[in-house]
């Protein structure tokens, strides 16, 4: 039986361990990939105590923190919580665990094209991290898929890397910030394709070329490639507690100024709230508040 049980293991989750169990809580973290989101960028500017540090370097960081202090972590997928009076079990892919409280930090997780092949080349030439899976790619063909910041962001660093970036886009403009598209249009190893979607993702044991349409001429065009980033946004997946906690129309979990969820001794930090900002300085802080909730929650049950 543990005190808290945090899904996620991200800025939140692992800042959520860290304040619980110095409360004395008796903790477990769930995550999928220990660093959540954090694994998406390359290098970080804007956390306090670095002027610039690697990802992972701060990823490393926080884990080591929060494993010296001695808080469990598992690498397990959450598959459902159920709610019995007033102890949760949450039952993963692997086992089944009873605790008081939980803490749901699981950020945010990358929007699918859902196009045939996408789910069977994934993480065999499909990759949705180009920063993770990039240098795999070195002097390689790749295609990035989106028009936001993350999909420019991405073909700028992957034309350091591979051969050559396609650029698709389903539209003839890109959202993302102008000076980033200025310095994506002036890459020479950079194909920018607008007006087109990818329709097929083929191959054998892994991912050998795409089939795109152009949406204006609905002509086709087959491409092949070594690697294809989707870099089409990211959203909140909350089966798991949609028939325990209140949403928003963006299905994140709606909390009040303590991380509280409507429902009782559930908690929530980080992008799977609706938060206005995704920053990592704030989910850090969100954890922290959660987990100091979650405790003061557990002195008024006993």
């Amino acid at each position: 039986m543990y005190d808290t049980i945090i899904i996620g293991s991200g800025s939140a989750g692992m800042t959520a361990g860290i304040y619980a169990v110095r409360r004395k809580m008796k903790t477990l973290i769930i995550g999928r990939q220990v660093g959540g989101q954090i694994a998406m960028a390359s290098t970080i500017e804007n956390y306090p105590g670095f002027k610039v540090i690697d990802s992972f370097e701060l990823i490393q960081k926080m884990e080591d923190q929060v494993k010296s202090l001695g808080v469990e972590m598992k690498t397990e997928e959450v598959e459902e919580i159920i709610k019995n009076n007033d102890i949760f079990s949450v039952i993963t892919n692997k086992g089944q665990y009873l605790c008081k409280t939980i803490i749901m930090a699981m950020g945010l997780s990358p929007r699918w094209l859902n196009v045939s092949g996408e789910k069977e080349f994934s993480g065999k030439g499909v990759s949705y991290c180009a920063n993770c899976d990039g240098p795999l790619f070195k002097n390689k063909v790749v295609a990035v898929v989106g028009g936001g910041n993350a999909a420019l962001d991405a073909a700028e660093v992957l034309s350091k890397i591979a051969r050559q970036v396609f650029l698709i886009h389903r539209t003839s403009r890109f959202r993302g910030f102008e000076a980033l598209a200025t310095k994506v249009q002036q890459r020479d190893n950079i194909e920018i394709i607008f007006d087109s979607n990818v329709q097929e993702i083929i191959g054998q044991n892994k991912l050998e070329k795409i089939k795109i349409i152009n949406s204006i001429t609905n002509k086709d065009r087959e491409i092949n490639l070594d690697g294809l980033f989707i870099e089409i946004g990211r959203e909140a997946y909350t089966g798991i507690v949609a028939d325990l906690v209140k949403l928003d129309v963006n299905k994140k979990i709606i909390i009040d100024l303590n991380c509280q969820t409507s429902q009782s001794g559930i908690f929530a930090a980080g992008d799977v709230t609706q938060v206005s900002f995704n920053q990592i300085v704030i989910a850090c802080g969100q954890g922290a508040v959660a987990a100091l909730s979650a405790y003061k929650y557990l002195q008024g049950i006993k």
